[in-house]
């Protein structure tokens, strides 16, 4: 018997949660015989194909953690057993067999197989429990029965409940993410990368459909956005519309609506059968195709110096062979095949390979960074970031005579996002100029809803509404009462809605980073923000039991700098290293000024 959408959508996403738990429990193994040597231990345990795609990781530079995967899972399990054995007992014997029929079944979602039924993903949950409680991760344990039970809420509105004096602190009233419960806040939890999702490669949270759509908060843009998508890929939009250029600054949420779509689109009709997607189809409509056909191009999919090499063995050397590649294989490839050796811009050739493979998507992320090292390329009398941008034009051109064809292209808000430089300016700026001469500009994160990004991303649930309400009443009516010494727009009932927007943090914390932090253009708004304050939670989360005070909201004063190695770097990192001085001597640590006046 088949499992329900529900089950597979709740299996989807403790698969998602097991492989970043599992990840570094392999690593902590491996590194008990020697630290720095655990990439060459595991490997060795890996198969030739998987030891050439290990060494092309490296090569660029990929983190070898991200690199271990759930195909890598039963060789490592069956090449170390003596390691697993201290934790499993007599039973690491079974382990290879576990993890390869949790394989089997994270295949099957993956690919979209109906043919999973309840006896296989049965075993699975039982095998990840398993595994996870021998292996002491008593977290990922806990969130895998919680998953495993979970059902989609009916939302009734009840009455409040009685008025109670009581009110709650923060963590007894949300609860994190399993990632921020556990401290995996590496930076690349953060930096979403559209290329290695289109390869199926990298993080979970990323490439893994159900659990990408749980964290993340469908912004009005983002919604905006896909609903240009679904309707153009249908063929029910009008031509203007069919380019759309994505230009804020770092963090801005334009690589996260990017994956947004290749998800959605990817899926086509079957977005139906995801839960996780039904909130963005309700606004965008629902695809009527099958799947769409999708391009991806970032500053890491083809080396501007030496192209790359497919496993099929075509040689792609620019960006106009890599689109037409990815759209329609070797056939289409063909058609500016001349003009991908020869480096030279195909001019009025784009649309036939268009006619060829819609519906299309093409998604194309970071071209200005592309476009800078293409500049040291040269090609016929020009360099190849020339021939690029004039492709630009060819390709917004093709896309807008193509019924059922869509480009999203992203930009960076300023030149000193891709080098503060004469040239640098010069390439973003013939960008714009080829991009958004037909496209429509478009912003994914308007800055409101900074909040409710954060509270999606961070948290599994957010709170009862009647608490948080009675939180944000207790702080107004504080304010109210203190009016004479506090800052006129904090006793405005339009700051008890910030409150309600912002819990469990208080506004002020988050405008911090939003506000002051982000005028300094190396920081990366919404991605630098998300990284600090799951920094902060995971902390507070960690040390719930040893904090003072009440605890109803998180505050700037709760930052720990001795502890919280992300925020304090961050800080020197915009402002210079002299902060270092300034937070041992004044801020953090048992001689610092702070402490001795506490």
């Amino acid at each position: 018997m088949t499992i329900n959408q529900q089950d597979k959508d709740n299996l989807s996403k403790a698969l998602g949660i097991f492989i970043e738990a599992f990840r570094p429990y392999i690593v902590s193994l491996l590194m008990t015989e020697n630290d720095d040597l655990w990439p060459a231990e595991f490997f060795k345990c890996l198969s030739f194909d998987q030891q050439k795609h290990w060494k092309e990781g490296l090569k660029n530079g990929k983190n070898p953690m991200e690199m271990i995967d759930y195909h890598h899972f039963k060789s490592f399990a069956i090449k170390n057993k003596e390691l697993l054995k201290p934790d499993f007992g007599k039973k690491f014997g079974d382990i290879p067999n576990w993890l390869g029929e949790i394989v089997e079944v994270r295949n099957k979602i993956h690919h979209y197989d109906n043919s999973l039924d309840e006896d296989e993903a049965t075993k699975a949950w039982i095998h990840m429990k398993t595994i996870a409680r021998f292996s002491k991760m008593d977290v990922l344990e806990t969130e895998l029965k919680r998953l495993q039970e979970f059902k989609q809420p009916v939302i009734v509105k009840i009455a409040p409940p009685p008025q109670s004096n009581e009110l709650l602190p923060w963590f007894k009233v949300v609860t994190p993410h399993i990632d921020i419960k556990l401290g995996q806040l590496d930076e690349s939890i953060f930096a979403a990368n559209l290329a290695e999702v289109a390869l199926g490669n990298g993080r979970e949270i990323y490439s893994n459909l159900d659990v990408f759509f749980s964290k993340t908060f469908f912004t009005a843009g983002l919604k905006s956005v896909a609903k240009t998508v679904v309707k153009g890929l249908n063929g029910k939009e009008d031509a203007e519309n069919r380019v759309i250029s994505l230009q804020t600054g770092f963090g801005g949420g334009k690589t996260h609506t990017l994956i947004s779509l290749y998800h959605l689109c990817k899926l086509g009709k079957r977005a139906t059968q995801s839960l996780a997607a039904r909130e963005l189809l309700d606004y965008t409509g629902i695809p009527e195709f099958d799947t769409a056909n999708i391009a991806v191009f970032t500053n890491s999919t083809n080396d501007a110096a030496n192209g790359r090499t497919t496993a099929d063995g075509v040689h792609i050397q620019t960006i106009w062979g890599e689109l037409a590649y990815q759209l329609g294989g070797k056939d289409a490839y063909e058609i500016v095949r001349k003009n991908d050796e020869q480096l030279i811009a195909p001019a009025g050739l784009f649309k036939t390979v268009l006619e060829k493979c819609h519906p299309a998507l093409i998604l194309i992320d970071e071209l200005a960074d592309y476009c800078v090292k293409a500049s040291a390329r040269k090609a016929v009398s020009s360099n190849l970031s020339d021939q690029t941008i004039s492709f630009m034009q060819e390709l917004t051109e093709a896309v807008a005579v193509t019924n059922n064809c869509v480009a999203v292209v992203t930009l960076p808000a300023s030149p000193q996002e891709v080098g503060n430089t004469t040239d640098a300016q010069s390439i973003l700026i013939s960008l714009q100029h080829r991009v958004t001469r037909v496209g429509a500009d478009t912003q994914p994160v308007a800055d409101e809803e900074i909040y409710e990004v954060i509270r999606r991303r961070l948290f599994e649930t957010t709170g009862d509404e009647f608490q948080v309400e009675a939180c944000a009443t207790k702080y107004m009516e504080l304010y109210s009462k203190h009016r004479s010494g506090l800052p006129v727009h904090v006793t405005k009932m339009e700051y008890k809605q910030k409150i309600l927007k912002s819990y469990p943090f208080h506004p002020e914390l988050i405008d911090v980073f939003r506000v002051r932090w982000a005028s300094h253009h190396g920081f990366q708004r919404t991605r630098g923000v998300l990284r600090l304050l799951a920094s902060l939670v995971s902390d507070l989360w960690r040390r719930q039991l040893s904090l003072t005070g009440n605890n109803l909201l998180i505050h700037p004063g709760m930052i720990n700098f001795a502890n919280l190695d992300a925020i304090s770097g961050q800080l020197k990192k915009l402002y210079g290293n002299g902060y270092d001085a300034v937070i041992t001597a004044d801020v953090a640590g048992p001689a610092s000024n702070a402490a001795k006046i506490d």
